[in-house]
């Protein structure tokens, strides 16, 4: 197991479902964080120094994503009515971990990665979260450990100011709250992680052998495996086409299959008076009617 696909499983490894309250079991599901995780990586684009996303997919993703979206998360919620979030939001920790894997250069990846959180966060602690994410999984993926120090050194040497031309949110409010979260982080780092975001990045465990390899695992080593040659320039990807959207509507009679321009070929395996589920090559999904 390389350590893109033990760094994935890491984070991933507590995503999977059982079923949608009995329907769909040995059915490939999971919750939201892994749907976003493979949205992003669907987005994924090269740029002019590295990888970036391409926001026209990824946009269109993220409005299909809210009739099927497994779990609950504040954030989103409000992104899908319209307002952007004072909240938390620990979706960001997986969207963003395709960037951080597929990049090379630390400068593409935190102007990525803050212009990917400000999407639907206007929460301060969130964007230092998802920059203390790229040090902590960085470290992991050039030395196949954390050096502390180093992560430490990084968010010590961090100035979110350099961004505050690009970002008028980022105003003298949001730089306060920024700076006392990131003391508050820095002071909290002593010869691990664990005192950091209730243990999130505990993301080193060698899981080799301790994963059953079922059709989840599979979809895990793919999209790792789909990361690892991205970064080293080895795919050419598709680019995003819009005038696909003609296949946008769905005839939801249970059999129906249909090719759809963002979730691919899919089949309708039931349909309820407020639900109907689709599975497709990326999984089983619910869709919500009356959302």
């Amino acid at each position: 197991m390389d350590k893109i696909q033990n760094l994935v499983i890491n984070y991933l490894k507590e995503e999977k479902m059982d079923d949608y309250d009995g329907i769909g079991k040995g059915e490939l599901i999971y919750t939201y964080k892994m749907q976003l995780f493979i949205i992003t990586c669907k987005s994924l684009s090269y740029k002019r120094n590295g990888i970036g996303i391409d926001y026209n997919r990824f946009s269109e993703e993220i409005n299909l994503l809210k009739y099927y979206l497994n779990g609950a998360n504040d954030s989103l919620e409000s992104f899908f009515n319209g307002k952007l979030s004072d909240f938390e939001d620990d979706s960001v920790l997986y969207r963003i971990l395709p960037i951080i894997i597929a990049n090379k250069d630390i400068k593409i990846i935190e102007e990525e990665i803050i212009k990917n959180v400000s999407i639907t966060s206007r929460n301060p602690k969130t964007f230092l979260k998802g920059l203390t994410a790229v040090y902590i999984v960085r470290e992991y993926l050039e030395n196949e450990k954390i050096d502390v120090d180093k992560v430490k050194e990084s968010l010590i040497n961090l100035s979110i100011t350099k961004y505050l031309d690009n970002y008028k949110f980022m105003d003298k409010n949001f730089i306060l709250n920024f700076e006392k979260e990131r003391i508050n982080v820095i002071s909290k780092i002593t010869t691990n992680l664990k005192n950091i975001y209730e243990g999130t990045f505990n993301i080193a465990e060698n899981m080799e052998g301790k994963i059953i390899q079922d059709n989840y695992y599979k979809l895990i080593s793919d999209f790792s495996e789909y990361l690892k040659n991205l970064k080293d320039g080895k795919l050419k990807i598709e680019k995003y086409n819009d005038n696909n959207k003609e296949n946008k509507r769905i005839k939801v009679s249970e059999g129906n299959i249909f090719d759809h321009y963002l979730l691919g070929k899919s089949k309708i395996v039931k349909n309820d008076k407020r639900y109907f589920y689709i599975k497709t090559k990326y999984g089983l999904f619910k869709f919500n009617k009356i959302r």
